[in-house]
């Protein structure tokens, strides 16, 4: 599962307060230290946040209840390596241009003196 930014960054908070399957009892303030720089501290992405972990089993919420939830890691996160690069592609075949064979040259000059002098005969007698 690929996580974003503020839920990676709550469950590193999490985990590194605590061992894996013991409670904790954090405030919103201190889960909002995780947040990155940019993101919005409010309470919505929080939950948001809670909810995409406790979904995906990375941890557990016991209460929460105000500004005070208690929870418990249960497994660490292991980002999923990028997939491999595609192998390259196999280099095209270039066939080498078709050469005309010399038997076609041969018939065509035939058939072309052959119109001339047929033409010339008809020229003269008509």
């Amino acid at each position: 599962m690929l996580m974003d930014r503020i839920s990676t960054a709550v469950l590193d908070k999490i985990s590194a307060q605590t061992a894996l399957g013991r409670y904790v009892v954090y405030s919103e303030d201190e889960l909002f230290e995780a947040f990155p720089e940019d993101a919005d501290r409010d309470e919505t992405e929080l939950k948001k946040a809670l909810k995409d972990l406790l979904a995906a089993g990375y941890v557990d919420v016991k209460y929460s209840g105000g500004s005070l939830y208690c929870i418990a890691p249960l497994k660490r996160y292991v980002a999923e390596p990028d997939p491999p690069p595609p192998p390259p592609l196999p280099e095209p075949e270039t066939k080498p241009a078709k050469r005309i064979p010399a038997g076609f040259w041969a018939a065509f000059c035939g058939g072309a003196l052959g119109s001339l002098i047929i033409s010339l005969i008809f020229a003269l007698v008509c």
